[in-house]
């Protein structure tokens, strides 16, 4: 099974497929129209051979005008390199543009390890005369030239490939406020909160949940959807805000945890409960007494 570490970028890029074109920015030879159009495009890179390759996750773009693939980019998390994987990629690049009927498609491989990076980013000679592959690699520093100038996805994205001290205030803080965004829509807020806190070290967990508590991020992170809910009436509004945040969290609670939601009558409970839904990972740790 992925590992979280595996999954989460992931995760941010299959929420906000636009971050592949921050990822490719700084890429000599990468052409693409004025207005472009970005969606996931399947992973299944079977070719008639027999051998399955799966990519971890291709993103399409297309030219918004006339609608017409333009630029494949297929990306894939490698915790350390790998022979095999020298072999498999240049199938990737070559059966997306044949899946996708797309002029062009690039590699991007996700690396947090710097060392482990600079391997990947070795140039793959396949033995056809000028079909060599070179696969952008992104380490913790993030995209080249990013650096802090980067929207709050790719902030966000930064820190889930351990670019960013969270452990530290600063850290903290850059996150926090990219996460609080303006751009940021609520329910991303809360799918990004729930990655981050999964990532991150225990100390840097407790950090963030210190600081999403105070005065400062309080009503962008917990009040604004516990205050909506409450305009309803205290208990009933208090339920509804509570199954919305979980909602937003990704928590999925179940038919019998919802019931028991919309049945109960304490707001103090409720209270508690919505609580734990800010920062909890699963619903079970939402309702466990």
């Amino acid at each position: 099974m992925p590992s979280i570490t595996h999954e989460g970028p992931l995760d941010l890029v299959r929420q906000h497929p636009e971050i592949a074109l921050e990822l490719i920015s700084g890429t000599v030879g990468v052409t693409l129209p004025a207005t472009v159009a970005v969606s996931l495009a399947p992973t299944d890179m079977s070719a008639v051979v027999p051998v399955q390759y799966l990519a971890d996750m291709v993103v399409l773009i297309t030219d918004q005008t006339t609608g017409e693939p333009a630029l494949a980019v297929i990306i894939e998390p490698q915790l350390r390199d790998s022979e095999t994987k020298r072999y498999s990629w240049p199938v990737y690049v070559t059966t997306a543009r044949r899946v996708a009927q797309c002029p062009a498609a690039v590699l991007v491989v996700l690396c947090p390890d710097p060392d482990e990076a600079d391997k990947c980013r070795r140039l793959i000679r396949t033995g056809h005369p000028g079909f060599d592959l070179a696969p952008i690699v992104i380490d913790s520093s993030g995209p080249p030239g990013a650096g802090e100038a980067g929207g709050p996805y790719l902030t966000v994205f930064t820190a889930s490939m351990g670019g960013i001290d969270l452990e530290t205030e600063a850290g903290a803080r850059r996150v926090l406020d990219a996460m609080a965004s303006p751009q940021v829509a609520e329910a991303d807020r809360f799918r990004m909160t729930t990655i981050i806190l999964r990532l991150a070290s225990d100390a840097a967990r407790h950090l963030l949940e210190a600081m999403m508590t105070t005065s400062e991020y309080e009503k962008t992170f917990v009040e604004k959807i516990h205050d909506e809910g409450k305009s309803e009436g205290i208990a009933e509004g208090e339920a509804k805000a509570l199954l919305r945040l979980m909602s937003a969290r990704g928590l999925a609670p179940s038919q019998a945890q919802q019931n028991r939601v919309t049945s109960c009558t304490d707001s103090a409970q409720l209270d508690l409960w919505f609580d734990r839904a800010v920062t909890a990972v699963t619903a079970a740790e939402v309702f466990a007494d």
